[in-house]
């Protein structure tokens, strides 16, 4: 072994001994790799890296896990880190990694993927050219950033096309509106929550109850939206779950080694017995299904619409020795009944989706099935069928309608 492979199985050897205990099987998986290291450091054709090397080892271990859980090299961490408001800008859209190929989440309300007709769901073939087959996902985020104002080719394969297309969306400074209201008479409201932010609850709170005032009378029913709603703040996942729900468990988190943490509504909100249904689809994820869960769990609300995407589980950031950075996922979340959402996310109680369309709209085009993000608050066009998210919120007014 020569001098320079000798200090790589050191490095490991003492880095190990210093952060855990080894298990007799990973001592000897390390021995396998440092003399692989050898061979590759005194064999291969060209010279090579060492610390390229070590670091494309590193990022192939962790592939083996999970999209979420990524090493970043330092100066990416270092960026990650930093504060970039006003100086950097972004295209708007959740993203991760299934079945092998970088996926939308779901694009977010009013920025520039969303304008752009990004759709949940849709594959990131190329950035700016480059193929994102073997890109992480914080490399993705790090090339789709960028000043406000320049452009970035993002080369889309939606569902049902043949081939993929190219769609050049200008970046901006993302902000969004996290909730958006519709009142629609007879005591019924139409809420939208597009992300979970902060102060998300106290904003719907401030709304119910001012239309509640408005209308002289309780609520007759509230239609919650979440879907294309990515996620984002679980602390107002669960205030906005509270906001209807008397008692009892709202979401839980599990990990390896760790006691089960559990988060229980408290008795304080005038909403708690408003009849309730919650609108998902594939976008809605992670914040939204924790919300979805619940109320479908508890029988508190009917969920309309179709399967969300199922990403539920629960990262932490560590940094390294070296200032580089390491996101691991450390817990899954879990529903009032126990069910696990990752991978598998919440299907509705009442399925509304293309199929259920169909039949009502035979002669709908795909665009107009497939346009999910379409704006309901504008006027339909005369003799031009709903799009299916305009339907999807039509049948859920129906199910009040009905109990009036």
């Amino acid at each position: 072994m020569n001098k320079k492979t000798g200090f790589f199985f050191v490095f490991f050897v003492l880095f190990s001994f210093k952060t855990f205990a080894l298990t007799d099987k990973i001592y000897k998986e390390l021995d396998t790799f440092t003399q692989i290291i050898q061979i590759v450091d005194e064999q291969y054709v060209e010279s090579i890296d060492e610390k390229k090397l070590i670091q494309g080892a590193i990022r192939g271990m962790l592939e083996t896990l999970d999209p979420h859980t990524i090493y970043m090299a330092p100066d990416m961490y270092k960026e990650f880190k930093s504060d970039t408001s006003g100086q950097f800008g972004g295209v708007g859209i959740e993203i991760t990694v299934k079945d092998q190929m970088l996926t939308v989440v779901s694009p977010i309300e009013d920025t520039p993927a969303f304008n752009s007709g990004i759709k949940a769901g849709d594959r990131i073939v190329k950035i700016d050219g480059s193929s994102t087959k073997e890109m992480t996902l914080i490399e993705a985020v790090h090339k789709m950033r960028g000043p406000k104002g320049k452009k970035v080719v993002l080369t889309i394969w939606h569902e049902g096309l043949a081939k993929p297309v190219d769609i050049a969306i200008t970046r901006d400074i993302i902000k969004v509106e996290s909730v958006k209201y519709e009142k629609l008479g007879d005591g019924l409201v139409f809420v939208r929550i597009i992300s979970f932010q902060e102060n998300t609850s106290e904003h719907l709170k401030k709304f119910l109850k001012q239309t509640q005032d408005e209308y002289g009378n309780p609520l007759k029913g509230i239609i919650l939206d979440l879907r294309n709603n990515p996620g984002g703040l679980l602390t107002e996942a669960i205030k906005v779950s509270d906001l209807f729900l008397a008692n009892g468990p709202i979401v839980s988190t599990k990990g390896r080694d760790q006691k089960t943490q559990v988060n229980d509504a408290k008795a304080n909100s005038v909403f708690e017995t408003v009849p309730l249904v919650v609108l998902v689809n594939q976008g809605s994820a992670s914040a939204s299904e924790i919300v979805a869960g619940a109320m479908q769990d508890t029988k508190r609300a009917k969920v309309l619409g179709t399967t969300s995407f199922g990403k539920g589980s629960v990262q932490t950031i560590l940094e390294m020795g070296d200032k580089a950075g390491l996101k691991i996922t450390i817990a899954k979340y879990y529903t009032p009944k126990g069910r696990c959402i990752d991978g598998k996310g919440i299907f509705p109680d009442i399925v509304i989706g293309p199929i259920q369309y169909k039949k009502d709209y035979p002669k709908a085009k795909v665009d107009e099935i497939s346009n999910e993000e379409s704006d309901e608050s504008a006027p339909a066009t005369k003799g031009k069928p709903p799009t299916l998210q305009e339907y999807q919120k039509q049948k859920a007014i129906e199910i009040f309608k009905k109990s009036l």
